[in-house]
């Protein structure tokens, strides 16, 4: 598979912002290509995008590198002709290529996320994607109050809950910490040595970096 990076960062987020908008789109790093949409139902182009709904907790605590992971697809993609390219039910598979946890209050946590695979009808596709925005809303069992109280912690050191990160700010977060250069997007599970959770059914956008032929 093509080395990538994607960067997932679940930092802290002013609370205002948990509040009014829990989708968090990428705010730094490369640019994001325009969406393209399936032009039928054989081919997903590179640049398609679609939504996808984790299947299982992710955290600093209990994930490690290798570990496999799923999403769901919610909602069928479709193609320009009114075809569906991809049922909604479908499956995307992928695993944790580093996990970085926060050791003192001025640390961030992270991990980092890699797409191997598409599966439906009996199917299984090459396929690669990044991470373009991730709507964390909670952290593990924290209470509402705890999560927004973490999250304006988190704000005021510059962190943004659910940002994606990529270039020079991932190698700060990423290769400073000693982790390296590994394929994937990387997101910012908390600050400060708590234990940072991408909670099961955490839905993500995902971008196709390379087309994939489903027929």
């Amino acid at each position: 598979m093509q080395t990538k990076w994607m960067g997932l960062l679940i930092g802290g987020m002013a609370a205002s912002a948990c509040v009014r908008s829990p989708y968090v789109e990428t705010t730094a790093g490369g640019a994001i290509s325009p969406a393209t949409q399936p032009a039928n139902a054989r081919t997903l182009p590179a640049g398609a995008t679609m939504d996808v709904t984790l299947d299982q907790q992710l955290s600093t605590q209990g994930s490690h590198v290798g570990d496999s992971f799923s999403a769901t697809v919610p909602n069928a993609v479709v193609a320009q002709n009114g075809r569906t390219t991809v049922p909604a039910g479908a499956k995307v598979w992928g695993h944790v290529t580093a996990v970085r946890s926060a050791g003192n209050p001025t640390e961030q946590a992270a991990i980092v996320l890699d797409f191997d695979s598409l599966t439906f009808n009996g199917m299984r596709h090459p396929f690669e994607a990044n991470i373009t925005a991730t709507d964390l809303q909670k952290r593990g069992g924290a209470s509402t109050s705890e999560t927004v109280k973490s999250a304006a912690i988190g704000a005021a050191a510059g962190a943004v809950l659910g940002a994606i990160l990529s270039g020079g700010d991932k190698d700060k977060i990423l290769i400073g910490a000693g982790v390296g250069a590994v394929a994937g997007t990387a997101i910012s599970l908390g600050q400060g040595g708590t234990n940072g959770v991408l909670p099961a059914g955490s839905r993500m956008t995902v971008q196709t970096t390379e087309s994939v032929v489903l027929r």
